[in-house]
């Protein structure tokens, strides 16, 4: 999505997530241009941003339903 896009659409805030932010020079291109262009970027912190965060963010949600017994 291009400035205009992210206008048009209010967004002011992207989440990045995938195996290709393990690259740390594509990351952290990717993470300057979008601030360039004004918008908030968010990034794994405490878990990868590949498939192991993804596992992590399954077995979240697998806990929540079971603690509400659905």
């Amino acid at each position: 999505m291009d400035r205009a896009g992210a206008r048009r659409e209010r967004i002011t805030t992207v989440a990045l997530g995938g195996g290709c932010l393990l690259n740390r020079l594509l990351a952290s291109q990717l993470c300057a241009l979008l601030r360039g262009r004004g918008l908030t970027v968010l990034t794994a912190m405490q878990a990868p941003p590949n498939d192991g965060g993804i596992s992590l963010g399954q077995a979240w949600v697998a806990q929540r339903q079971l603690q509400r017994g659905n």
